[in-house]
């Protein structure tokens, strides 16, 4: 990074530092020499601390909005904000004065000494990281704080009084300012701790980021605070500490503790007397069980929580955490309620087809989150997997077909799976848009489109629902009623395993595809597509014809009903006919091979129509040429599938809807 003439040099040096403050002189020697002026100006190509030159001729200063430095934004202001190109073409630059070089700068001059360089590291930290910028105002209201509070550092005071400091000031934007202080603070105390992690354990909210644990959506934090036994958070937190050492994932472990903190409330509610873990009877988890029952929670977060603590027992008993637990305290399979049959929410195919339209998918804000949506929609990928897969993620297998390599973050590990198309083209496109946007190159195939300048930073799974939310509003997405609906990312996923199971794949190579740990989950979409396909079973066979073109009864409600809904899945398997279907059960021989328009068991539906018209059609050629040559077997061959051709299309054209007033398909 460059620096501009504003900056000047604190006369701070290090043998004028207190040597009993360690801190101070270990503050000293991390800030930079360019970073410990009074005035702090940044050149302004600097994509953190800088924000590009102003845009009117002539004019050195920094951009502050529209494209121009402060006092131009003003000038334009007060002449009433004429149309930007014409103030450009006729204004003139501002006149340097004495104080110029402050109007750019970060003014740490009321600061004590240490307080600067604490300001000052925070600026150094966050340009360093390449990541979201920092308005000037902001640091101006933080040093104002700073300055009032007394205190000669940050960290003389908790975090919680500096923001709520920040809040009881009357400025514009506090949440600017409030976020400068919290990066500030946090800088510092990882400063201090010296990248010990024992400093962080010992604390009541562990970060990841300090625990050295990669995260790349929330939960980013574990809080233990909120459990007010002391003798319950030791516990817990050991056996946290224990999870992740164990290599749970960080989301994982929240969930443990916020199961944790639950039970907590409870006993701090139905037993606030309790001073150690021999309250925790099995009589107490009995009464738990019932006031978790009556809770707000859903049948699945209970379990979950119920899990959990269950798993935290057992691990407590193992390892001898909870010396005075008693022996009966221990939660059974019995305990947990019943969760019924989870089905997938798969998306409609009226929903999905007004979502996968060229027209609406051109709609999407920028090319990143387009191609994003139709990775997400050809591949069922979880949506956190897909916004960090690497720019180089596709493999050719041995035919050349592309495959996806991913990491699956659920099961921690890393996947292979072929993709479509469309997928393929899309992720192609995407390298291509981002290599126009980084030619240096990005680690990222969707690399987050701001307050990332060297594209070192993945598309954040926090921006794309909103996104998402935003452009099927745009798009003024309905239902089959016509009811405006949403739909969130992973629902796309549902989609995917609902299509392919709904398409005869079968149900382990779903499981392989989709990345599932166990086929439970994969069946899940098995038992949407048997009662999906059963509705479309019952519907079709009350509308069936046999080759005499007589109507099959069928009732769904019959003792038989199931039986003959087991045999056609069966008899489509062994047997699929292009105009029908077989009513043979698929055990038995058939005496009739190759000849389906003359057997008795046949059965068809409207859906054939246009393949018996077809037939009708070529079949009557064919009884002509046989005539012709006077094959008289093969005219009475055709002839006798000519008669069930005849009585089939028109039994079915009398089952098609009418154009007025008849039923929609």
């Amino acid at each position: 990074m460059g620096w501009g003439a504003g900056h000047t040099v604190s006369a701070i040096s290090p043998q004028r530092l207190p040597e009993h403050n360690s801190f101070l002189s270990k503050l000293f020697a991390a800030v930079r020499p360019e970073f410990r002026g009074d005035l702090i100006r940044p050149d302004a190509d600097d994509p953190v601390l800088g924000r590009g030159t102003c845009v009117v001729e002539r004019c050195s200063r920094l951009t502050w909005a529209k494209g121009m430095c402060t006092a131009h934004h003003n000038r334009w202001r007060r002449e009433g904000m004429p149309e930007v190109a014409r103030f450009l073409h006729t204004t003139a630059p501002i006149k340097e004065r004495a104080n110029s070089g402050r109007v750019d700068a970060f003014d740490l001059s009321a600061l004590s000494a240490q307080a600067k360089l604490e300001v000052a590291y925070a600026l150094q930290c966050r340009s360093d990281a390449r990541g979201a910028g920092i308005y000037r105002a902001a640091v101006g209201h933080a040093v104002d704080l700073i300055c009032s509070s007394g205190a000669s550092s940050l960290l003389d005071l908790p975090l919680e009084h500096w923001l709520s400091a920040v809040r009881d000031e009357v400025i514009r934007d506090t949440s600017r300012t409030g976020a400068l202080v919290r990066y500030a603070y946090r800088c510092l105390e990882d400063l201090d701790a010296g990248g010990d992690v024992e400093i962080e354990y010992a604390k009541d909210s562990w970060e990841a980021s300090r625990l050295g644990i990669v995260v790349r959506r929330a939960p980013r934090r574990l809080p233990f605070a909120p459990i007010a036994q002391p003798w319950l958070k030791a516990a817990v937190k050991r056996w946290a500490r224990f999870r992740l050492a164990t290599g749970k994932a960080f989301g994982t472990v929240h969930v443990d503790i916020m199961a944790l903190i639950w039970f907590a409330a409870f006993l701090d509610a139905k037993h606030h007397e309790a001073g150690d873990e021999s309250i925790i009877t099995r009589e107490t988890l009995e009464s738990y069980l019932a006031w978790l029952a009556s809770s707000h929670l859903v049948i699945h977060t209970k379990g979950t929580y119920l899990a959990s603590l269950r798993c935290f027992l057992d691990h407590c008993r193992r390892h001898g955490w909870l010396e005075r637990l008693p022996a009966q305290a221990m939660l059974y399979h019995d305990d947990f309620p019943g969760r019924g049959e989870d089905l997938p929410r798969f998306i409609s195919e009226s929903v999905m087809s007004q979502l996968e339209s060229e027209a609406n998918l051109a709609r999407l804000p920028d090319a990143t989150t387009r191609h994003l949506v139709i990775v997400l929609m050809e591949t069922g990928l979880r949506a956190g997997d897909a916004c960090s897969l690497p720019f180089s993620c596709v493999l050719e297998d041995s035919s050349g077909w592309p495959c996806l390599r991913f990491h699956n973050s659920k099961v921690s590990t890393d996947q292979l799976i072929p993709l479509s198309a469309k997928a393929a083209t899309a992720v192609r496109s995407q390298q291509e848009e981002a290599g126009r946007r980084f030619p240096q190159g990005s680690p990222w195939l969707f690399p987050a489109l701001r307050s990332n300048p060297d594209g070192a930073r993945p598309y954040p799974y926090g921006t794309l629902g909103p996104r998402l939310t935003r452009w099927q509003i745009t798009i003024g997405l309905k239902d089959e009623s016509g009811r405006p609906v949403h739909v969130s990312p992973h629902q796309f996923r549902h989609t995917v395993g609902t299509r392919l199971i709904n398409g005869g794949v079968p149900q382990h190579v779903v499981q392989k595809l989709l990345g599932h740990a166990s086929p439970q989950m994969t069946a899940r979409y098995a038992r949407i597509h048997d009662s999906t396909v059963r509705e479309e079973f019952d519907r079709y066979h009350q509308s069936r014809v046999n080759i005499l073109g007589e109507a099959l009864g069928y009732d769904p409600d019959a003792p038989t009903a199931n039986a003959e809904w087991v045999k056609h899945n069966l008899a489509r398997v062994q047997a699929s006919l292009p105009n029908g279907y077989c009513g043979r059960p698929p055990q038995q021989d058939c005496p009739h091979p190759n000849a389906c328009l003359t057997c008795p068991d046949f059965q068809t539906t409207i859906e054939f129509l246009p393949v018996h018209r077809q037939q009708a059609e070529n079949n009557r050629v064919l009884i002509a040429t046989a005539e012709t040559n006077g094959n008289s077997r093969l005219i009475a061959n055709h002839r006798k599938v000519q008669e069930s051709l005849d009585r089939i299309v028109p039994a079915l054209e009398a089952l098609e809807p009418s154009e007025e007033g008849g039923d929609e398909i």
